[in-house]
């Protein structure tokens, strides 16, 4: 099927400040969803009948 648009030639280069930006927000998810699965293992042990 032929594409009906004409491909991009053009792109923006993000500034470096953005990648710093893009780096730090990849780094405090992953430290959030680090917490939130130690969250979740330790409230499953809690939870079970020793």
């Amino acid at each position: 099927m032929r594409e009906y648009r004409n491909t991009p030639s053009q792109f923006a280069e993000p500034t470096r400040d953005e990648i710093r930006a893009r780096s730090r927000r990849n780094i405090a998810i992953a430290v959030g969803l680090l917490l939130f699965m130690g969250l979740v293992a330790a409230s499953i042990v809690m939870r079970s009948p020793a």
